[in-house]
């Protein structure tokens, strides 16, 4: 679940010339708002990427910045572009000769702050996507979402005490946790090979 502040609505207070910086980890994903300062963090999971892609299409910033790490990223930089969100991917280097030039010794303590703060200043370019890489992802994305919700019915039908149900129904979850792999590895070959990675 997302966390961070919020006006009287429950919304992210935002104003114009807003930019975003996502530091995406394992641990989960941290966002800075610049110019508010306003940060939040959320989960690395579908509900946790689908919630901060919800909240930035509401805000509608001018600029997300994405560090390229080339993997955990992915998954979340197909969901900004399929929404339509403004994404920019930035190399590890740029980051860090952009820490360096305005003085901040240690990138790694507010890492998405430093992102935003990047996007603030540099504007860096924001690549779009064709509209059918676009609709191969919102189709990827919502196949594998169908595939989440089997996996969730079937994990909660392993109570039955039949033995023979129990063993189909662990070969189902097999066959659909395999199947929700290859949609990922499929939604960050998608986007590793689109024109915003490049």
């Amino acid at each position: 679940m997302c966390q961070g502040s919020r006006d009287e609505r429950g919304t992210l207070a935002m104003s114009k010339g807003i930019f975003v910086g996502l530091d995406v980890k394992r641990a989960g994903l941290h966002a800075a708002i610049r110019p508010s300062d306003q940060e939040w963090t959320a989960s690395i999971d579908d509900s946790g990427v689908n919630e901060t892609v919800n909240l930035l299409a509401s805000v509608k910033p001018e600029i997300v910045v994405l560090e390229a790490q080339g993997d955990i990223e992915l998954p979340l930089a197909g969901t900004l572009v399929s929404e339509g969100l403004p994404l920019a991917f930035v190399s590890r280097r740029s980051i860090r000769d952009f820490a360096r030039s305005i003085g901040q010794i240690r990138p790694d303590r507010n890492h998405a702050g430093l992102l935003a703060h990047f996007a603030e200043l540099v504007r860096p370019e924001v690549r779009t996507m064709s509209d059918d890489v676009v609709e191969q992802l919102r189709a990827l994305k919502s196949r594998r979402s169908d595939i989440l919700a089997m996996l969730d019915l079937e994990r909660n039908r392993q109570r039955l005490d039949y033995v023979s149900v129990q063993k189909d129904i662990k070969n189902h979850i097999y066959f659909l946790e395999r199947s929700f792999v290859s949609l990922t590895e499929e939604i960050n070959r998608t986007v590793r090979s689109s024109s915003i990675w490049r």
